[in-house]
């Protein structure tokens, strides 16, 4: 799947195939960004921004929030996994009432 990702001019983060890399870690394992670059070698700068624009195509979510494994410090959790994505409950619409 090829995916279209917009750069800026003043970002250096341009590499496609960085962003495939990170897409794939995230499809088979939930983790933070800390883990994705441990586990890809991509810069964790790098990963941060194609997270944010993962999660604007609706590629990936992130599923929890608690302490990072390797810091310790509260990190959230993403996966690119529809399954684990967490379900907004839709507001049941009645006939009968107004709003």
């Amino acid at each position: 799947m090829k995916i279209r990702v917009k750069i800026s001019h003043a970002t250096k983060v341009d590499n496609s195939k960085d962003i495939s890399k990170v897409l794939n870690f995230f499809r088979y394992k939930v983790g933070t960004t800390l883990d994705a670059m441990i586990a890809t070698g991509v810069l964790r700068n790098s990963i941060t921004w194609y997270v944010v624009q993962l999660e604007e195509l609706g590629l990936l979510q992130a599923v929890f929030v608690k302490p990072d494994t390797h810091t310790g410090f509260k990190a959230k959790y993403y996966s690119a996994d529809p399954d684990k994505w967490l379900k907004k409950k839709q507001k049941e619409l009645s006939l009968f009432e107004e709003g």
